[in-house]
């Protein structure tokens, strides 16, 4: 069984000081190769918790993820700063996804966002490695920035090393660009296609497949990295742990119910019980209304989150992972929302969960 890299992830639920305490503790209780930020309107800053964790953990970072309604020039320059704060040999990860339901809840706007999404990778992977680009060469992102076409742009101090660009994808659109365009894929539990209970119907199989196609269609080019977020939410009382995943099983579900219908409904979800959760999103009641909707039901039925005591989710993590390590991932994150007590769960992560998997 080849070596994987193991990361982890935190969500801005928390205040700044609060996650540097958290990714201070993770990485004395375990040598996590990265630790990745989400990134959400509303809450605490990502790039700024990742600038003081560069500076203060020996320790590679990225964001898991950011996305296009953030100004790509601006992201570029961030991205780019965090990099001259990091240790050598660490690396500093562009992760970006098309956002979700808790961006949605304050941007409603979303036009053409495959477009957007693909001009603002190869915008980015432009100025990543110190190119000038034209910005007429990006309509879609100059209507939404309001960009000059009639000049060009470029980083001053462009990032060494080069910051890779990964994309979050989720259907079969994304999957093909991420293969196509990005330094890798990040496939997440929190989707249809590569939940737990899309991997056990063979739809991981089929996700890698058109990766795999996007690779191809570019010249299959080397390096590309395949990264897992794999959602758990773990405690002592397994009943705390399964009533703390909903939060984030709302957030996924309330996407894929928008973007994938049919795949969710083929992994043996009712659609009807979704879209009362995703309604709590469009109304902008908040995630913790949105949460009260999923059910312990819906909660298992989706297979977005492994949650439950260290037994149960350790029984759940053994029975799938060697599936999607047989596709070539090469790193797992350990994904939020972790669990209800975040010390708690980051000592039972990484003493009894992440030991059993390596």
């Amino acid at each position: 069984m080849q070596h994987w890299e193991i990361g982890i992830q935190l969500w801005p639920w928390y205040s700044v000081k609060q996650l540097l305490a958290y990714a201070e503790r993770a990485v004395e209780s375990y040598p996590f190769d990265q630790i990745w930020m989400c990134d959400e309107f509303q809450y605490e800053d990502s790039m700024t918790v990742l600038a003081a964790m560069a500076m203060r953990l020996n320790v590679s970072v990225g964001t898991m993820v950011t996305f296009p309604h953030r100004n790509p020039m601006e992201l570029a320059q961030r991205f780019s700063s965090v990099a001259g704060l990091i240790h050598e040999g660490r690396e500093v990860s562009a992760g970006i996804g098309a956002g979700g339901a808790v961006q949605e809840q304050v941007v409603s706007e979303k036009t053409a966002p495959m477009a957007v999404m693909e001009e603002t990778t190869r915008f980015l992977k432009s100025l990543f490695a110190g190119e000038s680009v034209e910005l007429s060469n990006y309509p879609k992102l100059s209507a939404r920035f309001r960009y000059n076409q009639r000049t060009k742009a470029k980083l001053y101090f462009p990032p060494k090393p080069k910051v890779p660009v990964y994309l979050a994808a989720g259907g079969p659109k994304m999957f093909e660009m991420a293969g196509r365009l990005g330094d890798g894929v990040i496939l997440t539990q929190l989707n249809p296609w590569t939940s737990l209970s899309g991997i056990r119907r063979g739809m991981f199989q089929q996700a890698v497949q058109m990766v795999e196609n996007g690779r191809k269609a570019a010249g299959g080019n080397g390096g590309f990295k395949k990264i897992y977020n794999l959602h758990i939410s773990v405690s002592k009382d397994g009943d705390k742990a399964r009533q703390w995943a909903k939060r984030n099983t709302s957030y996924g579900l309330a996407g894929s119910r928008a973007r994938y219908p049919d795949v969710l409904q083929a992994t043996g979800v009712n659609l009807a019980d979704v879209e009362t959760v995703r309604d709590a999103y469009v109304k902008g009641l908040g995630v913790e209304e949105a949460a009260r909707r999923v059910s312990d039901e819906l909660l298992e039925d989706a297979g977005f989150i492994v949650a439950g005591t260290p037994k149960e989710v350790l029984a759940k993590c053994e029975a799938i992972l060697p599936l999607v390590r047989d596709y070539g991932v090469d790193q797992l994150v350990v994904g939020v929302p972790l669990g209800p007590n975040v010390p708690e769960a980051l000592e039972i992560i990484s003493k009894e969960i992440i030991p059993a998997l390596k």
